[in-house]
């Protein structure tokens, strides 16, 4: 088999797609940044490690169903 095969097919995953956000790998410290801070969205996208905020929106859409700013203002601390 060549190696571009096993590159294709999908690699096992402890959790299911239906699993919650919070075992999602960054999830909580994007919680926290978005919660607690003044971390502008740009800025958490980096530090969480992504390349560039695209990125991050779309993952954190697909963990939350909502875009980190809508998110943002739903859940932030007062």
């Amino acid at each position: 088999m060549s190696a571009r095969t096993l590159q294709r097919r999908p690699k096992p995953t402890r959790t299911s797609p239906s699993s919650n956000s919070s075992k999602t790998p960054g999830a909580e410290l994007a919680h926290h940044y978005l919660k607690h801070s003044t971390v502008e969205l740009n800025e958490a996208a980096f530090l969480l490690g992504y390349e560039n905020s695209n990125s991050f929106f779309r993952a954190f859409q697909g963990w939350e169903g909502t875009t980190p700013g809508e998110w943002r203002t739903r859940y932030r601390s007062a």
